[in-house]
């Protein structure tokens, strides 16, 4: 686990627990490392048999690499100490962070879980809130900032509703209109009735009887009547008023069954609401957890400190190393490894030396065999040379011969 040489270790048999006890301490980190592991799996999508497995896995890697971690700092002595273990502690601390959250996470499972229910039936109860405010029973309009949260019911009371404002809104013309008519009548039937008394007054005759200024504001008084429809504007005022009874009743019965509706509406969407949420995962955690800190100074410091713990103890196999005096196996290590370089320095030098010699032995092989295969072909040339002299020779001969015996 910590990487120990047995053989360097047996010469200081006294040293064997402290290294053992330090292997001890990387298989620990490498416990805590599957068991944050499983912790962590059980957050996610996966199938149940998987989890030991990959935890197994995890702790295994973290073993190996804090194994390494260990086995790299033996033998190193001196002010190098610090320059070779600030960069593994670094490396110590990253892996202690990623281990520590879901351990954390866990430690406060039960605070966190409430939370995130308590916030989840907040959402839901803002989100039906929302929803009763973006569609209002009693009114037409719509209120902005309600987009996403309006739902089409049917039977709604808005077309009755706008249909009695309108026939209100007639209703009043038409009785300002009679009003009006009925004010211009009384004043032109009271100024034919003075006429007639002998009532006096301006544009009055002061004389009693039917005479002909009676007869002509009588005349004119039923021409005003006759001429502006009173008779059919109040019959078409009752005829109003019996519309507007009748829009007032189907508004209430509409308005009753759209409550309705849109209370069924409204219900079903909260029920969707609150069947979509999904499981609480690490990320609904986190979360709840920041909310918890911000809330709490006791769990924001009791969060930090165990976080703080988890990474120390992730830390402890570089640290157990770092801090302890540096041992006797650290020093035979060290030396071991000096003389190793020396052995090596001069192994290499050995090695060089014989492939050079061997290297000049074949250079000079090379150029033997070369001038060897030189010395060969310039033999086969000259006996070449030498048969075309011999003969050239035979045909000069054998000429002169002929030339000979043809004078003859």
């Amino acid at each position: 686990m910590a990487g120990v040489d047995e053989d360097i270790l047996d010469w200081v048999p006294e040293e064997r627990p402290r290294y053992t006890r330090l292997g001890a301490i990387v298989l620990n980190t490498g416990v805590m490392a599957a068991l944050s592991m499983s912790v962590l799996l059980t957050r996610v999508d996966i199938a149940s048999w998987l989890i030991p497995l990959v935890a197994l896995v995890w702790g295994y890697l973290i073993v190996s690499f804090d194994g390494w971690l260990v086995a790299s700092t033996h033998g190193v002595l001196g002010m190098a100490k610090l320059r070779i273990f600030l960069p593994r502690l670094l490396i110590s601390v990253l892996m202690g962070a990623v281990i520590a959250e879901p351990l954390l996470l866990r430690a406060f499972a039960p605070a966190i879980h409430t939370e995130i229910n308590e916030s989840r039936l907040q959402q839901v109860a803002d989100y039906e809130s929302e929803l009763r405010r973006c569609n209002p029973v009693e009114s037409s309009t719509t209120p902005a900032g309600c987009d996403g949260f309006v739902l089409n019911v049917g039977s709604s009371p808005t077309g009755v509703r706008q249909e009695l404002t309108l026939a209100t809104r007639e209703r009043d013309r038409l009785k300002t209109l009679i009003n009006g008519i009925n004010t211009e009548l009384t004043r032109r039937e009271n100024l034919a009735r003075a006429e007639c008394n002998g009532d006096p007054g301006p544009g009055l005759t002061n004389r009693r009887g039917e005479g002909p200024n009676c007869r002509r504001n009588r005349a004119e008084a039923d021409r005003y009547r006759a001429s502006s429809g009173l008779d059919r504007h109040q019959a078409d005022l009752v005829t109003l008023n019996r519309r507007i009874d009748d829009l007032t009743g189907r508004v209430g019965s509409a308005s009753t069954t759209y409550a309705a509706a849109l209370n069924v509406a409204i219900t079903d969407q909260v029920d969707q609401k609150r069947s979509s949420r999904e499981e609480i995962g690490i990320l609904d955690e986190d979360k709840a957890l920041g909310v918890l800190t911000s809330q709490s100074m006791f769990v924001l410091i009791g969060s930090w400190l165990l976080r703080l713990l988890l990474i120390v103890i992730d830390c402890l196999p570089v640290l157990t190393k770092l801090m302890s005096r540096t041992t006797t196996y650290d020093a035979l290590v060290g030396r071991q490894l000096n003389i190793s370089n020396r052995l090596h320095d001069k192994r290499s030098a050995q090695w060089a030396q014989e492939d050079v010699g061997r290297a000049d032995v074949a250079m000079y092989r090379n150029e033997h065999q070369t001038r060897l295969e030189k010395e060969e072909i310039d033999e086969r040339t000259r006996k070449a040379r030498a048969r075309h002299e011999a003969d050239l020779d035979n045909q000069i001969e054998d000429l002169a011969r002929r030339l000979r015996d043809a004078r003859g």
